[in-house]
């Protein structure tokens, strides 16, 4: 794994590896502990956010069919309204259960 420049965890002291002859796959030393402490936040954690992240785009989405609705009834009457609405909706809970999908996924262990 490629760490930033400058980064260097606890367990590695030397200049690294000579060659490349003889690595075994992993080069950095670095532990998953100080990866993730290195990159933040896991996306496993991140359910709520993106619960309230769909919450508040459905809600920006629903207010703007309401006003389209309300202050343009010329240009975009009720049943025009009430589709896009429902079409966006689906979008939106699609999207939602595909990232919720992703963040439910077991991280690969090597």
């Amino acid at each position: 794994m490629t760490l930033p420049k400058g980064y260097k965890p606890s367990g590695q002291t030397g200049s690294g590896n000579s060659g490349s002859s003889g690595s075994s796959g992993s080069s950095s030393g670095a532990s998953r502990d100080e990866i993730e402490r290195m990159i933040g936040r896991r996306v496993e954690n991140m359910k709520g956010i993106i619960v309230l992240g769909f919450i508040l785009c459905w809600v920006a989405t629903a207010g703007g069919v309401y006003v389209g609705v309300t202050v343009y009834p010329w240009a975009y009457p009720l049943p025009s309204g009430i589709y896009a609405l429902s079409v966006l909706t689906v979008i939106e809970i699609l999207g939602m259960i595909w990232m919720l999908k992703i963040v439910g996924e077991k991280p690969v262990r090597m």
